[in-house]
């Protein structure tokens, strides 16, 4: 026989494909955050090693640690952590946006998302003087304006996959 309390366990636990419990918006926010990060950090790496720019996603959170470029292994591993680490915040904040509205038009809040962001952290990045963010020539500008609204659709869609497979949201 179940008793009470365990009905009120399991009906608060969610499973994504059974690999671990999830049971709040911010734990799943965190989640599509990280994926939409890594997402957005290989379409920088490869725009940078193909030579469209000449800065990516890692590299301008490493100046956000470090207020510098290492140009070394460690600090690109230091970069790509930190863009991760703001990938998962802004995946929570917008966790939580979707929230407070609701959960039409994702992908069109995603986009209109990853460009406001896009928007602020450049912005943000020139007040403070930091040296990636100074003087950004026109296409390193729109290169990470389309990983922004890339990271922005990565983080609706894969929000949307987790609530399908979880009914979280």
């Amino acid at each position: 026989m179940v008793s009470q309390s365990q009905k009120k366990n399991n009906s608060n636990t969610y499973f994504l494909k059974g690999a671990f419990k999830l049971k709040d918006r911010l734990i799943a926010g965190g989640l599509a955050g990280l994926i939409a990060g890594v997402i957005q950090n290989a379409y920088g790496a490869i725009v940078k090693a193909v030579g469209i720019t000449d800065r990516s996603f890692s590299d301008f959170a490493e100046v956000l640690v470090m207020n510098k470029t290492a140009q070394t292994i460690t600090g690109g591993i230091v970069g790509f952590i930190g863009h991760i680490i703001v990938g998962i915040m802004f995946g929570v904040l917008f966790s939580y946006i979707i929230f407070l509205t609701s959960h039409k038009y994702n992908l069109l809040k995603g986009v209109g998302y990853g460009a406001i962001l896009w928007f602020l952290l450049m912005g943000f990045g020139t007040i403070f003087n930091l040296t990636q963010f100074k003087d950004i020539p026109p296409v390193p500008a729109l290169t990470t304006f389309i990983g922004a609204l890339i990271y922005g659709v990565a983080l609706a869609y894969s929000l949307k996959m987790i609530d399908q497979k979880t009914r979280l949201l």
